[in-house]
């Protein structure tokens, strides 16, 4: 008898385990270390096809104006034709990091580490949330000052820990007002959090200057253009990234990790996407600078009215490169060029110092008065770019230039549909 109890006691201790995919966050979240590494955990999902792997960079592309489909593949050809229903796809991603965020946020009431670093983790943890949310806000709303004959709000607000599946509450969609206000208090406090906070991860982890650069493109879709000044300057000046110069614009982006970047996603060689889903073979049949032979389908290549933008002059025309083979009549883009130092690895700038000019330079031509602030900042990008500058231009001629700069200077980095749809503006 008292083998068998032995016997039925050890087969009740083998039952009784732990789901393998679960994990108990108060069991799991105790040294510095286990909040560190959950908080590292929460940038990996930046990493998917469905945000900064694929679909965030090059979808807006396709359903904008700077592609022009090729036509001698069905790959991304619903998006290239804006049909119905075909759009990037954020929200269970998104939401899966959200859930994770809340968990840590919740789990570091109970940190007993260095304060330094519960400051550092709480506010990266708060910048990512608000990246996530802002990006569901910009793929599934309208923006606060666009005119709109319907509403239904953004996205559901999700802020609490939800630890089991019989918790969890369905939330209706946030009105606009709602969450930009929540982006706001979120990014005011990650950035009293991080402020005094050593950069030296960046532009790989969230920094003061990533979290003001964050808050500028937020600022700007709101169009809050004394904010948009704000944080533009606070990023600008806060020691992460540095503005390209004319000679060492083409080599920037060819380094392994753009020396722009204010906050940059880090893909290691153990998370190339392949391929099939690499943002560079959408983009250019050529797999790097040697290649002699095509790779991918490249269905992305400059339209032409994009193409016809461009002066001679332009450095930046010097990252637009002929196909191979089929595609050797084709314009194509090399921002994105395996820049990792192997075929279709490359790190994604999220936000760029140069978009932070262009911000600025878009809030200042709407301040009355600040027309030659606007100006400086517009002729700044133009005489990087090897252009000369102009002067003299105001309301929407002044307008219309910055968003010319912009659209030269972000191409095929995700911003075309979003700067077309936060303007109101009909996409040809």
């Amino acid at each position: 008898m008292m083998v068998l109890g032995l016997s039925m006691g050890s087969c009740a201790d083998i039952l009784n385990v732990q789901p393998t995919d679960a994990i108990d966050a108060s069991q799991s979240l105790v040294t510095q270390e286990d909040f560190e590494t959950a908080t590292v955990g929460c940038y990996a999902y930046l990493r998917s096809t469905s945000l900064y792997g694929r679909q965030l960079i090059v979808y807006p592309e396709f359903l904008g104006t700077n592609v022009d489909h090729h036509g001698r593949t069905a790959n991304l050809q619903t998006l290239s034709n804006n049909a119905r229903g075909v759009h990037m796809i954020p929200w269970a991603t998104s939401y899966q990091a959200i859930a994770q965020i809340n968990i840590v946020l919740d789990q570091l009431g109970k940190f007993t580490g260095n304060e330094d670093a519960r400051k550092s983790i709480r506010g990266q943890l708060l910048f990512l949330r608000s990246l996530y949310y802002h990006n569901m806000t910009r793929v599934y709303s309208y923006e606060p000052a666009v005119k709109r004959s319907t509403d239904r709000g953004t996205v559901p607000l999700r802020l609490k820990a939800v630890y089991s599946y019989d918790k969890n509450e369905n939330l209706e969609r946030a009105p606009i007002e709602e969450m930009y206000a929540h982006l706001y208090r979120e990014l005011e406090e990650a950035y009293e959090l991080l402020k005094d906070q050593p950069a030296t991860k960046a532009p790989f982890f969230a920094t003061a200057g990533a979290v003001a650069a964050l808050f500028s493109r937020v600022a700007l879709y709101n169009s809050d253009y004394e904010n948009v000044v704000k944080w533009s300057t606070t990023a600008i000046q806060s020691g992460v990234g540095r503005l390209s110069t004319k000679e060492s614009y083409v080599a920037d982006w060819r380094a392994i990790s753009h020396p722009e970047s204010l906050f940059e996603i880090e893909f290691k060689v153990d998370q190339n996407l392949g391929v099939d889903n690499a943002i560079r073979s959408d983009f250019t049949n050529r797999v790097n600078a040697e290649a002699t032979a095509a790779s991918g389908s490249a269905p992305g290549r400059l339209s032409n009215k994009l193409f016809s933008l461009f002066e001679d002059n332009d450095v930046r025309k010097q990252l637009i490169w002929k196909g191979l083979g089929v595609a050797d009549q084709d314009n194509e883009s090399t921002k994105f060029f395996s820049r990792g130092g192997a075929p279709n690895l490359d790190n994604v700038p999220v936000i760029r110092m140069s978009e932070m000019y262009l911000n600025r330079a878009e809030a200042y031509a709407h301040i009355p008065g600040q027309e030659g602030a606007a100006l400086a900042d517009v002729n700044r990008i133009r005489t990087r770019a090897g252009l000369t500058p102009v002067g003299g231009l105001a309301e929407e001629m002044l307008l219309d230039e910055i968003l010319k700069q912009r659209r030269l200077e972000l191409c095929f980095e995700g911003h075309d549909f979003f700067d077309y749809k936060r303007l109101g503006m009909d996409i040809e």
